[in-house]
């Protein structure tokens, strides 16, 4: 291919992937797991231990799920059909979950909460699909500074995004109440998502070099230990994140524990949701700058300090001020996780190759157990030893993962 027709490739690529993230962006507000999501499931007459399943879902079951489908895709020369297939599987879900608070009138509680559950197993899985196919393809799409440049770009105009849905959410909250106004919510993430895939529809993908030899689930998982073993890389990446994952799917239960200190109305909830975003939209400034002198690693290196910081700040803020002030624990959880996903894709796309980019996006998916487990116990131990010794316990376990984020060797592959 010549060069000309290689940028070509490239620009079409890019602008493909930023209309994507674009519109994806503007349905992930209106099912957003921090908020949206836990309040949903309160308001059904949910639990801390039912928040925690829910978690579970969004978070572990992507994670856990993607080595049984990397082993499938690794195989595939060209994977934007399989993208795609996961993307459709996606709106299907979240059209399921309207469905379901429309017909609520025929359920109790905790059948509209299983059903919810099940289109939420289903997002989850297919998401999970989708998105090895993606990294592969956004891999093998641009590399260097244009990639620095783009996972930028991607995380500012999704910050956009995501405010201008966020006014739109808090004012479907003011103005309808349940189950309206979560139906409507995901009406329209469905909506968003399904006009999201027609940014892939123009994607002019590289074939991937693929093994011809074809080796089956079991054969793969056998070889894990021997890829550990020969890259310290992926092997601290994958304590790293575990680590961080604590404070990660701690977030959700911020609510949680607001709701047993305090009132929480639905416009609260609703600015909550605009302060993350605010956040993510304002610090994506600095995390430009950081990424051009420090790379991913100084970004993760910030963000790592952030989010150890939030767990500390959300005891404060809920057991010493009124609920409205929790708002600012929001907008430092909203910079914390702009600069995660920033930090956390980047790094994962330079310690891989075209070649093994799916087999170590499984592996490292497979071992995030604290984002897969840990959820299913928070409710569990905050019942029985109460939010204070939990949440300095995460805050103290994500600080540690600096230590292998240090020692991690990063370069444009």
């Amino acid at each position: 291919m010549k060069s000309t027709e290689i940028q070509t490739s490239e620009k079409r690529n890019y602008y493909s992937f930023i209309w994507h993230a674009i519109w994806l962006a503007l349905a992930k507000t209106f099912a957003d797991i921090n908020t949206v999501l836990p309040a949903l499931i309160l308001t059904v007459g949910g639990t801390q231990f039912q928040v925690g399943v829910l978690t579970a879902i969004m978070v572990g079951i992507p994670f856990a799920a993607q080595l049984l489908f990397a082993g499938y895709l690794k195989q595939k020369k060209l994977k934007k059909g399989y993208l795609l297939f996961g993307i459709y599987l996606r709106v299907a879900a979240l059209a399921g979950v309207a469905f379901t608070l429309f017909a609520q009138d025929k359920f109790s509680g905790s059948v509209v909460m299983l059903l919810v559950f099940g289109w939420m197993i289903i997002f989850s899985l297919s998401g999970a699909f989708a998105g090895i196919s993606y990294q592969d393809i956004l891999g093998k799409s641009f590399a260097g500074d244009v990639r620095k440049k783009f996972l930028i770009s991607r995380q500012f105009l999704s910050s956009i995004a995501i405010f201008f849905s966020a006014l739109i959410a808090r004012e479907v909250l003011k103005q309808f109440n349940y189950p309206e106004n979560y139906m409507i919510f995901f009406i329209i993430a469905a909506g968003f998502l399904f006009v999201a895939s027609f940014g892939f529809w123009a994607i002019r993908e590289k074939p991937t070099q693929v093994d011809d030899e074809k080796k089956s689930l079991l054969e793969i998982i056998k070889s894990i230990p021997a890829v550990l073993k020969a890259d310290s890389n992926i092997r601290n990446f994958i304590i790293l994140s575990n680590l961080i994952g604590f404070t990660i799917v701690l977030i959700p239960f911020f609510v949680v524990l607001l709701r047993d200190k305090a009132h929480i109305n639905k416009s609260l909830i609703g600015d909550f949701l605009l302060l993350q975003i605010v956040g993510m939209i304002v610090s994506n400034y600095v995390w430009n700058k950081i990424v051009k002198r420090a790379a991913f690693k100084g970004v993760m290196k910030l963000s790592i300090v952030l989010l150890s910081l939030l767990p500390v700040l959300a005891l404060i803020f809920a057991y010493n001020l009124s609920a409205e002030f929790f708002v600012l624990v929001f907008l430092v959880t909203g910079t914390a996780i702009s600069g995660y996903k920033i930090a956390i894709e980047g790094i994962l796309l330079e310690i891989t190759t075209d070649a093994n980019r799916a087999l170590y996006s499984g592996i490292y998916g497979a071992f995030n157990i604290t984002i897969s487990v840990f959820p299913l116990l928070i409710g569990i131990l905050v019942s029985n030893l109460g939010y204070i010794p939990i949440f300095i316990t995460v805050s103290l376990l994500a600080l540690t993962s600096l230590i292998f984020t240090n020692k991690l060797e990063c370069g444009n592959r």
